[in-house]
Formats: structure tokens, sequence, C-alpha cells
């Protein structure tokens, strides 16, 4: 099986192990159901991701494989296709509009930092934690419903 990443070059994927193909058939199909960036993301290279083998990072060795470059770039075009990400540098979309700060989060949901810190952690907000910092989807944060008795509660107890 041969395939076409984006930047034009073609991997052979006929010599992956059965398990490999696997994971990126059940990967594309995830893909094809527009799930999310984020967690797409999360399911190649986060904590415990299958093509990590085990490892707790990204390596020169993993990063080079068929298996985990067929991943990113599957991931990528879902970026992509969902404005997380630009095609290109000349693109005229800029990805960073579609992204808040947890402190912009926060203001425009009338919550505290923390709380918008742990929703991104559940899931609750789709986000990419990139070092300290955390990249929120501005579509995500504006469907968020914060419970309102919460947001009361939250607010008599400032007083």
């Amino acid at each position: 099986m041969k395939y076409q990443l984006l930047n034009g070059e073609t991997l052979d994927l006929s010599r992956l192990p059965k398990a490999d193909m696997e994971f990126l058939i059940d990967l594309m199909q995830r893909a094809m159901n527009d799930e999310d960036y984020f967690d797409l993301d999360r399911h190649v290279c986060g904590q415990g991701a299958y093509p990590l083998k085990g490892s707790g990072r990204v390596t020169r060795e993993i990063h080079d494989a068929p298996l985990f470059r067929a991943a990113e770039d599957i991931v990528d075009r879902v970026g992509i296709r969902q404005g997380a990400l630009a095609p290109d540098p000349g693109d005229e979309r800029v990805p960073t509009e579609e992204i808040v700060s947890v402190t912009e989060a926060a203001a425009a949901l009338g919550i505290t930092r923390s709380a918008v810190i742990k929703a991104a952690q559940a899931g609750r907000i789709k986000g990419k934690k990139i070092g300290h910092t955390w990249a929120l989807l501005r579509r995500s944060v504006e469907s968020y419903s914060v419970a309102q008795h919460r947001v009361e509660a939250g607010r008599a107890a400032h007083r």
C-alpha cells in the first residue's frame, strides 16, 4: 500500500505489521468521521499512543518511521480541514485566529483560569498543551456551557 503525504512524498506502507495497518485504517476512519483534531493528535503522539511503541515521547526514530509519518499526516489533514492548522505558509487563513489563551477563555466564560484548565484537561474544552501553555480552540470555548449554579457559587465565594 502506498500513501502520499501532504508534501508530495510517497510512503510504502506494504511492509508494516498487520497491527500498524489496523491502527492506520482505524485512524483514517476516525478522520473521515471528522473526529476532533486535538483528540486525534493525542491518539497519535499523546501519552501511551500506539505509534510511540511504549516510548514516553516522539524520538527521532519514531518520527522518521512510516507508521508515525502516515499517522501524523492523516491528523494534519484533519487539522487543516477543521481550521486548526494552515495548509502552508502562504495560506491566507491565520490559524491563530482560531485559538484563544486560558486567560481569554476564562474572561469569555466568566470562570477562573483554573476552571478553564481543568475543563481542557478533562477534554470538555478542546485544546492542546504546548509546553506549559494551553492553546484552546475558540469554537470549543464558545460552545462550552458552564453550569450556571457553579458560576453563581463561585461569584458568591469571592464576595
